[in-house]
């Protein structure tokens, strides 16, 4: 039962999220529906997990700690043959293969994105050159601004952009690329991307990664207009080419629609959405275990507190001795 319902809940949060966390007012809490995005994967794939754990480790075995559950495990593999126990160990085979394909995924993910950012530095290294403002200009005929997020976070503007923009456009444009450095962007990308790896025939996967690289975008274009103002912004972002390699953050990417974000803001959130939005993203974290709990302390309750009449006289039966 507590597996089936673990799978409900998952598939419920799946099937929502999209329509959910995908409306105009997304552009107004990009931080947040960044944060309801990432809730939402990490509910889903804690509750798959556990619904095929628990289909071998009843929630009560949980009290026994980590002996309870390899007792569990083995006593389902003697079994095996047996429905119960065949579905059990096939419960729980498929479980190890979905972590571990999860695991590859970020390790791939992650992995190919370092090595692909240092090749990319080593190329440019020959061609370009340190400003004292701390950016790396590349000789080269487009208009483009981008990041390396790493150690050390490289921000290239190419010598076209230089050209193109005016010196307030260049300030608005690097500091939007520092505000990906600093807000470690680049991870939260990766951890989307990761996700649809592991599950790449869920929609829910493919549009989360999808918005959160349109969020982290809204992000930075806001951090930017703080000092430099809307119109700078959204005149740079025009003046760009949007070429962006393909493990980099560009100052252009996705820019008719923050071309408009900027030029007729959304509304400001009042303090209850930022609340409502908080108070989901808990819910989501919080449901998986709070399921898990529920149903190993009715099953321990079951298994400790006797069900039955009372003793004759309502009070304490005695033995003979």
């Amino acid at each position: 039962m507590t597996s089936l319902v673990l799978l409900a809940w998952a598939t419920l949060v799946a099937a929502l999220a999209p329509a959910a966390l995908t409306g105009r007012w997304t552009t107004s809490l990009p931080r947040f529906t960044i944060g309801l995005w990432l809730g939402a994967e990490l509910s889903v794939t804690v509750a798959v997990l556990s619904a095929g754990l628990f289909v071998a480790v009843p929630p009560a075995t949980l009290a026994a700690g980590l002996d309870g559950i390899v007792t569990a495990c083995v006593r389902a593999v003697a079994g095996l043959g047996a429905l119960n126990e065949t579905l059990a160990v096939t419960a729980l085979l498929a479980t190890a293969v979905l972590l571990a394909r999860l695991v590859v995924s970020f390790l791939r993910t992650f992995g190919s994105a370092s090595r692909w950012r240092r090749r990319h530095r080593a190329a440019l290294l020959p061609l370009s050159q340190q400003e004292a403002e701390g950016w790396t200009m590349v000789d080269h005929s487009a208009a483009a601004v981008y990041c390396l997020p790493g150690r050390p976070g490289t921000v290239v503007v190419t010598s076209a952009a230089v050209e193109a923009l005016t010196p307030e456009e260049l300030a608005a444009v690097l500091r939007h690329e520092r505000a990906h450095l600093r807000g470690r962007h680049h991870l939260l990308v990766a951890l989307a991307a990761a996700f649809h790896r592991t599950l790449p025939g869920l929609p829910m996967a493919e549009t989360a990664e999808r918005e959160i690289r349109r969020l982290v975008e809204h992000l930075a274009d806001d951090r930017a207009s703080e000092q430099h103002g809307r119109q700078a912004v959204a005149t740079a972002i025009v003046r760009l080419a949007d070429r962006t390699p393909r493990h980099a953050l560009g100052a252009a990417t996705g820019a008719v629609e923050r071309v408009r974000r900027m030029l007729a803001p959304p509304t400001r959130p009042r303090i209850r959405h930022r609340l409502v939005a908080a108070t989901v993203i808990a819910l989501l974290l919080a449901g998986p275990t709070a399921v898990t709990v529920a149903s190993a302390g009715v099953a321990l309750e079951g298994a400790t507190c006797p069900i039955g009449p009372p003793p004759p006289g309502g009070g304490t039966a005695t033995h003979p001795r």
